[in-house]
C-alpha cells in the first residue's frame, strides 16, 4: 500500500484531478448559458464523489475476481439493456435511461465495462488451439458484441453502438486469433455494408421498407452532418471561433449551444476559459493516456494486455470523438468527454475503469491467466 500511494504514483493523478476541476467549475458557471444547468455542478459534486468511492472499491477487489463473474455482470447489464426499451425514461427521442426519484442511470455505458470483462474472459479461458476453436472463439466474441448492440441501436443511442464495436474489433486483433479468420470476418462485413450502402444511395426506396425511414434518416443525419448539425453545432464553433487565448468565465459570450454540459462540455470550456484551458485539457488527456499506453508495453500477460486494450480502445475513442464533433469534424453521437461531461453514469463507468488499470498496473506481474498463441 505504501508502495502504491508514494509521491511519484499519485503523481500520476494530477491530470485527473486537473480534469474534475475544470469540470466542476464549467458546471459552476453553466446557468450563465441556461437555467437548465441550475442543479449541476451541486450534482456532478455528488457524482464525483460516488465515483470516487467505487473507484477506491473496485481498486481492492482483484481483477481476476470480476473476470469470474464477468457473464453474470454482462447478462444482468443485458436484460437492463432488454428492461429500459419498455420502462425507460425517454431523453431527447432516446428510450435509454432508469429513472428513480431524483437518480437516473444509463445501462449502455455500463454495457461498455461490461463487453470488455466478458469478451477478456471468454478469449481467455477458452483458447484456440485448433482451427475450430479460432473461428468459435471469432463467432462467440461477434455474438456478444451484437446482443448489446441491437438493443442499444432500438434505443436508439448510436454512439453507444459505435464504441462497441470499437471496443470488439481493437479487443479482436489483439486476442491471437488467427489473423487469416479476421481478414474474412472483414471481407464479409465490408461486403454487408458495400451492398447496404448501394441501396442507401441508389435504392432509397427499398431501403426504407427493409429498414425503416427512422434508421434512414439516422444513417442521413450522420453522413450529412455538417450540413445537419442546425443550432448546436453552429453556435459551439462560434463559441470556439470567437473565444480569445486566455479567457475567464466573467468574459465568456455565453452564447447557447443545448448539451452544453454533456456533449459540448469541451466547447463550454473554450467559452469559459479561452483557447488555453481547451488546450490544457489536451495535455490533461494526452498525459492519461501516454501513462496508460507507456505501462501497457511493460505487461506481458495477454489477459492483463486485453482488458487494458478494450480500455484503451474506449478512452481513446470516446476522447477524439468528442473532442472532433465539438469542431464539426465528426458526426454528433452522444458522446460524453471521459472524466469530464456531466453525468453519473458515463463518470462511474470511467472510474471504475481506470481502477481496473491502475490495479493491473501495479500488480501485473501477479497475474497466471492461462494464455495462447498464434
Amino acid at each position: 500500500m505504501k508502495k502504491i500511494l508514494n509521491f511519484k504514483n499519485l503523481l500520476y493523478l494530477l491530470p485527473l484531478v486537473i480534469l474534475m476541476i475544470f469540470s466542476l467549475l464549467n458546471l459552476y458557471y453553466a446557468p450563465n448559458l441556461s437555467s437548465i444547468y441550475n442543479n449541476f455542478f451541486q450534482k456532478q459534486i455528488l457524482w464525483f464523489l460516488i465515483a470516487i468511492f467505487l473507484f477506491i472499491i473496485t481498486f481492492f477487489i482483484k481483477p481476476k475476481f470480476i473476470l469470474k463473474i464477468s457473464p453474470f455482470i454482462y447478462y444482468i447489464n443485458l436484460f437492463l439493456l432488454l428492461l429500459v426499451l419498455f420502462i425507460g425514461k425517454e431523453v431527447n427521442g432516446s428510450k435509454a435511461w432508469f429513472s428513480i426519484s431524483f437518480f437516473s442511470f444509463q445501462p449502455s455505458e455500463f454495457m461498455k465495462l461490461s463487453l470488455i470483462l466478458y469478451s477478456t474472459h471468454i478469449i481467455t479461458a477458452h483458447p484456440p488451439l485448433s482451427n475450430k476453436d479460432h473461428i468459435i472463439l471469432l463467432l462467440r466474441l461477434i455474438i456478444i458484441f451484437l446482443l448489446p448492440a441491437i438493443l442499444t441501436f432500438l434505443e436508439p443511442d448510436t454512439g453507444a453502438v459505435i464504441i462497441y464495436f470499437f471496443i470488439t474489433s481493437c479487443i479482436i486483433l489483439f486476442s491471437r486469433i488467427k489473423l487469416k479468420y479476421i481478414l474474412i470476418t472483414i471481407g464479409i462485413v465490408a461486403s454487408i455494408l458495400g451492398s447496404l450502402t448501394i441501396m442507401y444511395y441508389y435504392f432509397k426506396d427499398n431501403f426504407i421498407s427493409l429498414f425503416g425511414s427512422s434508421i434512414y434518416y439516422r444513417i442521413e443525419r450522420l453522413i450529412d452532418f455538417k450540413n445537419g448539425g442546425g443550432m448546436q453545432i453552429e453556435n459551439a464553433l462560434t463559441t470556439i471561433a470567437t473565444s480569445k487565448f486566455i479567457s475567464t468565465p466573467q468574459n465568456a459570450t455565453n452564447l447557447y449551444f443545448p448539451e452544453a454540459a454533456t456533449d459540448f462540455i469541451f466547447a463550454l470550456n473554450i467559452n469559459h476559459f479561452g483557447i488555453l484551458g481547451g488546450i490544457l485539457i489536451l495535455l490533461c488527456y494526452l498525459l492519461i493516456d501516454f501513462i496508460i499506453i507507456y505501462n501497457f508495453k511493460k505487461i506481458k500477460n495477454l489477459t492483463c494486455q486485453i482488458l487494458i486494450i478494450g480500455f484503451l480502445a474506449m478512452f481513446l475513442y470516446q476522447q477524439v470523438q468528442n473532442i472532433f464533433m465539438n469542431l464539426g469534424l465528426l458526426p454528433i453521437v452522444g458522446i460524453p468527454l471521459p472524466f469530464f461531461s456531466y453525468g453519473g453514469s458515463s463518470l462511474i463507468l470511467f472510474f471504475i475503469s481506470l481502477a481496473i488499470i491502475i490495479r493491473i498496473i501495479f500488480e501485473n506481474k501477479k497475474y497466471s491467466y492461462r494464455v495462447f498463441y498464434r
